[in-house]
């Protein structure tokens, strides 16, 4: 075990605060820099997992309502965003086997299955002057339900 005396240990420490030259601040600053620039993309990004969870709901909204109608007609389908709880889709797609399709009536036990797009514009870059710069990503959300309404002959 060495012992080391009083006088060395200051000698060691002034040797210490001289000898340091600054590469400690460096690797901070750029530790910051780049924790920075993590944050700031985690946030551009944030509205596209929002608008999906929405979109989500939305589409086994949809799917319920037209459950529980036996309907699909556009009237039935804005009835769902027309509130304002929901994220009304750009486009909405039905597949299945129509009971009568021009009223887009679906038939008893009928499985279907809704399919919503949405666009979500992100914002990349906001210059003083001029257009921002954004990436449009298109979002998908799909449904499955099945007709509990019978209708007759």
């Amino acid at each position: 075990m060495v012992a080391s005396f009083p006088s060395e240990r200051k000698h060691m420490k002034r040797k210490f605060i001289r000898d340091q030259t600054a590469e400690g601040y460096i690797d901070v600053a750029i530790t910051m820099l780049i924790l920075f620039t993590l944050m700031a993309s985690i946030m551009a990004l944030f509205p596209i997992f929002t608008a999906q969870q929405s979109l989500n709901q939305t589409a086994k909204y949809m799917a319920r309502t037209v459950e529980l109608y036996g309907k699909a007609d556009d009237g039935t389908l804005q009835s769902v965003t027309e509130n304002g709880e929901f994220i009304v889709p750009d486009t909405v797609e039905i597949e299945t086997q129509w009971y009568d399709a021009s009223e887009k009536t679906i038939q008893l036990k009928t499985q279907f299955t809704i399919t919503v797009k949405k666009t979500v514009p992100i914002v990349i870059l906001r210059p003083a002057l001029g257009e921002p710069l954004t990436i449009n990503v298109n979002i998908t959300a799909s449904a499955r339900g099945i007709s509990e309404v019978y209708f007759k002959k």
